[in-house]
């Protein structure tokens, strides 16, 4: 087991509060305010996507969000087919009794739509849990993955969970980056893919920067990605024009920065039985 402090806030989305249920200052893992608005339209130029507003107060710099999280609206800069990210495609939306935080992709004419948020710090080590769905045409990857940049492709360092929506909807996977060199040689090992429950894609997601088989990804601290896109490319395949994907997410709860288990005083879980999104429990 091991133990892990928190100095930065937890984030957990939509039903889970910041506030905890119990006193902690450690965590032992193993293994609000409501923002209802209605849905914005696709915006249908590139530079409206890149110079949109943000969708609502909750995403805008001044927001407990942004103290964490760090939206994105730059582009990919390809002159055959641009993937844009854009403040409008991030927003927060109720259907029935649930509400998600949403991040859209759409294809336009000539370009792509997206959506991707970024931790604002860089983080040693971190376990991830999120509850989410992917929907939507055939053509997008939705993802949450570790990222540290590089200089040149073999020191680059990237650990996915990745959703493709023209893979079947028990699929999931699983690859580390880079998966190629710049001389075109393939890196064997670099990526795994699994089958889920054959219901909606709902992951349950968790991740360990030291914790990948791959070890060229990653050794050091990275941030932490959540995006929903598409590049036309052979990775996420082409979007018909007009079509929509969604990564629907309905909480996150993150735990990160290893600590000696000498200096916990008081010692949470949010694995333990009881233990609900953004409500850990004292073990």
């Amino acid at each position: 087991m091991s133990s892990i402090k928190t100095t930065l806030p937890l984030v957990a989305m939509a039903a889970a509060r910041l506030a905890m249920a119990a006193s902690c200052d450690c965590y032992l893992i193993d293994g609000e305010y409501p923002a209802y608005i209605l849905v914005p339209p696709v915006l249908d130029s590139i530079d409206a996507n890149k110079n949109a507003d943000f969708s609502s107060s909750y995403f805008n710099w001044e927001s407990e969000f942004a103290q964490f999280w760090g939206p994105q609206n730059w582009d990919n800069g390809a002159e055959d087919f641009v993937n844009v990210n854009s403040y409008n495609n991030l927003y927060i939306e109720k259907s029935g009794d649930s509400t998600f935080m949403t991040m859209r992709t759409a294809r336009l004419p000539k370009f792509q739509t997206s959506a991707e948020f970024e931790s604002i710090y860089i983080l040693d080590h971190a376990s991830i849990r999120m509850y989410s769905r992917t929907i939507g045409s055939h053509g997008a990857c939705t993802a949450v993955f570790t990222y540290r940049e590089a200089n040149s492709l073999k020191d680059v360092q990237e650990s996915d969970i990745e959703i493709l929506t023209s893979d079947p909807k028990t699929s999931i996977r699983y690859p580390n980056q880079p998966t190629y060199l710049e001389d075109g040689t393939i890196i064997d090992g670099a990526s795994n893919n699994i089958c889920l429950r054959p219901l909606e894609r709902m992951v349950h997601a968790e991740t360990g920067v030291d914790s990948w088989p791959y070890h060229l990804a990653p050794k050091d601290p990275s941030k932490v990605n959540f995006n929903a896109w598409s590049d036309g490319g052979d990775w996420t395949g082409k979007m018909p024009e007009g079509g929509v994907a969604y990564q629907q997410i309905q909480w996150i709860e993150m735990l990160y920065n290893v600590v000696d288990k000498a200096s916990c005083t008081s010692v949470c879980s949010i694995d333990a039985d009881g233990a609900k999104p953004g409500f850990p429990v004292k073990v």
